[in-house]
């Protein structure tokens, strides 16, 4: 389960975007009279001049405009650049000499002979060395400042389009605006660019890249502004990536850590005790339900009213892994979001019981056609006898792309028991892929506790009963119910 948290609408109206258009033709009048626009254009004067008083303009005459007049046809139709063609012209040429002179600069340094500043010239060539170094600085400046409006454009395209979801057209953005990087350095710009690059990568799949984009966001904080409030959000979503990786001591150190540096005033921030209820959510996936309850209670109460439900969500988890409540109290207590209602399906599923899952789907599943929603859809199928349609799904499930290591233990498990659940023999060849994973895991990661919790259910299920997988199975319910899991009882 992953929490997000994040950070107007722009239109204009058509009658202001005629009176933009109205000022441009004015500006050619202003620099041309009626009379030679019609000449050099082939048009009546009489009907130059119900163009410029708001008439209806058809294309033709634009087009001569820009053939005849040299008029820029991006400025003519969006007021974007210079009026004239020529106009962008010197700009660029300015733009190229100036990156010229930077090039000379750079080779003005490369080429001071460093070892000779020990001589008896050494004076004067340093002065040549500050000079080049001055005039590079001073160019840099001025091209960081020409590029910075253009890179801005950019980065807000460009997560537009990963808000839509449009990750072909975030593809080509992303590598205009790595070239347009590589010549503007403005500290705020390079962290927007990073955070839309985090975010395409999570997008993608790719967690680990992901993850090496929001750490340095996290290091850019510590080496600026140190721990505010916005570093305590970064620290937040890189703790969330990692534990959505099952990487869970990593993500619980940078919790900690974030906390710590925040001191005293910073441990009353909103944001800081949203921080402290997810290290407790992690804790609880960990395996130390005491500890994970204690913090997210710890973290109460939330003033920002966004984040309560998160940690209203994450308390309701706790106490139904405790046994303290039933699936019914979870109910009422109400809920919100996303993570909520995939949590409970999940937990609905492993206790199958047709009952409880067949409410679950009636409050928490939506008509979207995710994966997971399929997967869910195919298991109250199969609880409900239609195994003909639960197998037809099991057929392209999981379906294939680059997921996180989390997510391919859980499909792994989810297929096992679905085939379990439809008495189909791929359950035990589903199962292996499963237990490889498990096997496989690096120690400093873990995997979550209910996906684990469901695996060594398949075990019971599967192995034959002398099998020593039975006795691993049954030496984690009986741990684990030491540890707090009173939902693991009837399995101990």
């Amino acid at each position: 389960m992953v929490y997000c948290i994040g950070d107007g609408d722009f239109a204009l109206s058509w009658k202001q975007d005629t009176s933009e258009f109205q000022r441009r033709l004015n500006f050619l009048a202003e620099r041309w009279s009626q009379a030679e626009i019609a000449r050099k254009t082939g048009t009546q004067r009489n009907n130059v001049s119900r163009y410029m008083h708001g008439g209806k303009m058809p294309v033709e005459f634009a087009a001569a405009l820009v053939r005849k007049l040299g008029v820029n046809p991006a400025w003519l139709l969006a007021g974007e650049g210079a009026p004239l063609l020529s106009d962008v012209n010197a700009e660029t040429g300015r733009m190229a000499g100036e990156l010229l002179e930077l090039v000379e600069a750079m080779n003005a340094v490369a080429n001071a002979q460093l070892g000779s500043l020990a001589g008896k010239h050494h004076l004067r060539m340093l002065r040549e060395l500050n000079d080049a170094l001055a005039r590079f600085e001073k160019l840099r400046a001025n091209i960081n400042q020409r590029t910075g409006p253009i890179f801005s454009q950019l980065l807000d395209d460009y997560w537009s389009a990963l808000e839509q979801w449009k990750l072909e057209k975030a593809d080509d953005l992303r590598k205009a605006a790595q070239q347009v990087a590589r010549l503007c350095d403005e500290p705020a710009l390079q962290e927007r660019f990073e955070r839309n690059l985090s975010f395409h990568a999570f997008l993608r799949r790719d967690e680990e890249e992901s993850i090496l984009y929001q750490s340095r966001l996290f290091q850019r904080r510590l080496a600026g502004a140190g721990i505010d409030e916005a570093g305590m959000r970064e620290a937040f979503n890189l703790a969330n990536t990692l534990q959505s990786n099952a990487r869970l001591d990593e993500a619980l150190a940078l919790c900690d850590a974030a906390t710590a540096l925040a001191g005293a005033q910073g441990r009353e921030w909103p944001i800081t005790r949203l921080l402290g209820a997810l290290s407790g959510y992690i804790w609880m996936e960990r395996g130390d339900l005491r500890e994970g309850l204690r913090r997210v209670v710890a973290a109460s109460p939330q003033p920002n009213p966004a984040w309560n439900a998160l940690q209203h969500s994450m308390l309701i988890r706790g106490l139904l892994l405790a046994g303290n409540i039933d699936w019914q109290r979870a109910v009422e207590m109400r809920g919100e979001g996303m993570a909520h209602a995939q949590g409970m399906l999940v937990y609905a599923m492993w206790l199958e019981q047709p009952a409880i899952f067949e409410q679950a789907c009636a409050l928490y599943l939506t008509d979207e056609a995710s994966d997971f929603n399929r997967y869910m859809r195919a298991v109250r199928d199969a609880l409900q006898g239609r195994k003909a349609a639960a197998l037809k799904f099991l057929q392209s499930y999981p379906p294939p792309g680059r997921k996180p290591l989390n997510e391919q233990f859980d499909q792994a498990v989810y297929g096992t028991a679905l085939a379990r659940l439809c008495g189909a023999p791929e359950a035990r060849k589903r199962h292996a892929q499963a237990n490889a994973l498990l096997a496989g895991l690096e120690e400093r990661r873990c995997f979550s506790i209910l996906a684990r919790a469901m695996h060594y259910r398949n075990v019971l299920q599967l192995a034959p009963r002398k099998a020593p997988e039975r006795e691993q199975a049954a030496a984690f319910y009986r741990d684990h119910l030491q540890l707090g899991y009173g939902c693991f009882a009837q399995f101990a």
